[in-house]
Protein backbone atom coordinates (compact mmCIF):
# COMPACT_ATOMS: atom_id res chain seq x y z
CA UNK A 1 0.00 0.00 0.00
CA UNK A 2 2.90 2.36 0.74
CA UNK A 3 4.26 1.85 -2.81
CA UNK A 4 0.79 2.62 -4.15
CA UNK A 5 0.64 5.87 -2.21
CA UNK A 6 4.10 7.02 -3.26
CA UNK A 7 3.45 6.09 -6.89
CA UNK A 8 0.08 7.80 -6.93
CA UNK A 9 1.41 11.00 -5.38
CA UNK A 10 4.39 11.16 -7.74
CA UNK A 11 2.24 10.43 -10.77
CA UNK A 12 -0.34 12.94 -9.69
CA UNK A 13 2.27 15.65 -9.27
CA UNK A 14 3.22 15.19 -12.92
CA UNK A 15 -0.43 15.19 -13.98
CA UNK A 16 -1.15 18.36 -12.02
CA UNK A 17 1.71 20.06 -13.79
CA UNK A 18 0.41 18.95 -17.15
CA UNK A 19 -3.24 19.76 -16.53
CA UNK A 20 -2.82 22.62 -14.06
CA UNK A 21 -2.88 25.40 -16.58
CA UNK A 22 -6.09 24.08 -18.08
CA UNK A 23 -7.96 23.43 -14.83
CA UNK A 24 -10.54 26.14 -14.77
CA UNK A 25 -13.38 27.28 -12.68
CA UNK A 26 -16.06 29.85 -13.31
CA UNK A 27 -14.77 32.85 -15.24
CA UNK A 28 -14.02 35.50 -12.70
CA UNK A 29 -13.82 39.21 -13.29
CA UNK A 30 -10.31 40.58 -13.42
CA UNK A 31 -11.60 44.14 -13.02
CA UNK A 32 -10.07 46.01 -10.12
CA UNK A 33 -6.99 43.82 -10.17
CA UNK A 34 -4.83 46.49 -11.76
CA UNK A 35 -2.02 45.97 -9.24
CA UNK A 36 -1.70 42.38 -10.44
CA UNK A 37 0.11 41.51 -13.63
CA UNK A 38 -2.09 40.76 -16.60
CA UNK A 39 -0.72 37.21 -16.56
CA UNK A 40 -1.82 36.76 -12.93
CA UNK A 41 -5.27 38.14 -13.76
CA UNK A 42 -5.60 35.53 -16.50
CA UNK A 43 -4.30 32.81 -14.20
CA UNK A 44 -6.97 33.69 -11.60
CA UNK A 45 -9.60 33.76 -14.32
CA UNK A 46 -8.91 30.25 -15.59
CA UNK A 47 -7.91 28.58 -12.32
CA UNK A 48 -10.34 29.12 -9.48
CA UNK A 49 -9.55 27.73 -6.04
CA UNK A 50 -12.55 25.41 -6.32
CA UNK A 51 -11.50 24.31 -9.80
CA UNK A 52 -8.00 23.56 -8.57
CA UNK A 53 -9.28 21.46 -5.66
CA UNK A 54 -11.60 19.59 -8.04
CA UNK A 55 -8.72 18.97 -10.43
CA UNK A 56 -6.55 17.58 -7.61
CA UNK A 57 -9.39 15.28 -6.56
CA UNK A 58 -9.94 14.10 -10.13
CA UNK A 59 -6.24 13.52 -10.77
CA UNK A 60 -5.80 11.58 -7.53
CA UNK A 61 -8.85 9.41 -8.25
CA UNK A 62 -7.55 8.70 -11.73
CA UNK A 63 -4.09 7.81 -10.44
CA UNK A 64 -5.49 5.43 -7.82
CA UNK A 65 -7.75 3.85 -10.43
CA UNK A 66 -4.87 3.50 -12.91
CA UNK A 67 -2.77 1.79 -10.24
CA UNK A 68 -5.27 -1.07 -10.21
CA UNK A 69 -5.60 -0.85 -6.44
CA UNK A 70 -8.38 0.60 -4.37
CA UNK A 71 -8.17 3.46 -1.90
CA UNK A 72 -10.91 4.02 0.64
CA UNK A 73 -12.45 7.46 1.08
CA UNK A 74 -10.18 8.31 4.01
CA UNK A 75 -7.02 7.42 2.06
CA UNK A 76 -8.28 9.31 -0.97
CA UNK A 77 -8.86 12.42 1.16
CA UNK A 78 -5.37 12.12 2.63
CA UNK A 79 -3.83 11.83 -0.84
CA UNK A 80 -5.68 14.96 -1.93
CA UNK A 81 -4.49 16.79 1.20
CA UNK A 82 -0.90 15.77 0.44
CA UNK A 83 -1.12 17.14 -3.10
CA UNK A 84 -2.80 20.38 -2.02
CA UNK A 85 -0.08 20.91 0.56
CA UNK A 86 2.71 19.91 -1.83
CA UNK A 87 1.49 22.33 -4.49
CA UNK A 88 -0.72 25.01 -2.92
CA UNK A 89 -3.22 26.91 -5.03
CA UNK A 90 -1.37 30.24 -4.73
CA UNK A 91 1.84 28.65 -5.93
CA UNK A 92 0.07 27.11 -8.93
CA UNK A 93 -1.35 30.54 -9.76
CA UNK A 94 2.17 31.98 -9.75
CA UNK A 95 3.46 29.18 -11.98
CA UNK A 96 0.60 29.68 -14.43
CA UNK A 97 1.13 33.45 -14.48
CA UNK A 98 4.85 33.01 -15.05
CA UNK A 99 4.26 30.65 -17.97
CA UNK A 100 1.48 32.75 -19.52
CA UNK A 101 3.67 35.84 -19.19
CA UNK A 102 6.58 34.13 -20.91
CA UNK A 103 4.47 33.04 -23.89
CA UNK A 104 2.22 36.07 -24.45
CA UNK A 105 2.49 39.85 -24.46
CA UNK A 106 0.14 41.74 -22.13
CA UNK A 107 -2.04 42.76 -25.09
CA UNK A 108 -2.40 39.11 -26.09
CA UNK A 109 -3.25 38.13 -22.52
CA UNK A 110 -5.95 40.82 -22.55
CA UNK A 111 -7.33 39.31 -25.78
CA UNK A 112 -7.43 35.88 -24.15
CA UNK A 113 -9.24 37.28 -21.11
CA UNK A 114 -11.73 39.00 -23.41
CA UNK A 115 -12.46 35.61 -25.01
CA UNK A 116 -12.89 33.93 -21.61
CA UNK A 117 -15.51 36.54 -20.73
CA UNK A 118 -17.67 35.47 -23.68
CA UNK A 119 -20.27 32.72 -23.19
CA UNK A 120 -18.13 30.28 -25.18
CA UNK A 121 -14.98 31.21 -23.30
CA UNK A 122 -16.78 30.86 -19.97
CA UNK A 123 -18.02 27.43 -21.03
CA UNK A 124 -14.50 26.38 -22.04
CA UNK A 125 -13.12 27.42 -18.64
CA UNK A 126 -15.93 25.56 -16.89
CA UNK A 127 -15.60 22.39 -19.00
CA UNK A 128 -11.80 22.23 -19.29
CA UNK A 129 -11.19 20.26 -16.08
CA UNK A 130 -13.73 17.65 -17.16
CA UNK A 131 -12.27 17.53 -20.66
CA UNK A 132 -8.74 17.14 -19.28
CA UNK A 133 -9.96 14.45 -16.90
CA UNK A 134 -11.66 12.54 -19.69
CA UNK A 135 -8.53 12.68 -21.84
CA UNK A 136 -6.43 11.67 -18.83
CA UNK A 137 -8.63 8.63 -18.20
CA UNK A 138 -8.32 7.52 -21.82
CA UNK A 139 -4.54 7.96 -21.76
CA UNK A 140 -4.33 6.40 -18.30
CA UNK A 141 -5.88 3.21 -19.62
CA UNK A 142 -3.64 2.98 -22.67
CA UNK A 143 -0.26 3.66 -21.11
CA UNK A 144 -0.21 0.67 -18.71
CA UNK A 145 -1.33 -1.58 -21.57
CA UNK A 146 1.27 -0.34 -24.01
CA UNK A 147 4.33 0.37 -21.85
CA UNK A 148 5.48 -3.17 -21.01
CA UNK A 149 5.79 -4.28 -24.64
CA UNK A 150 7.31 -0.97 -25.74
CA UNK A 151 9.84 -0.95 -22.92
CA UNK A 152 10.84 -4.47 -23.91
CA UNK A 153 11.01 -3.49 -27.59
CA UNK A 154 13.39 -0.62 -26.77
CA UNK A 155 15.58 -2.73 -24.50
CA UNK A 156 14.50 -1.18 -21.23
CA UNK A 157 13.18 -4.46 -19.82
CA UNK A 158 13.63 -8.13 -20.62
Amino acid sequence: MKKLLVGVVLGASVAVGVFGASAGGWVQSAQGASSESVAMQLSRMVLSKEGYAAMIKQVMQGMVQASGQAADGKTQAKLEAVMLEALPYDEMLKFNAQVYGSHFKDSELQDIMTFYRTPTGAKLVKEQPSISGDVGQLVGKLIPERLPALMKKHGLTK
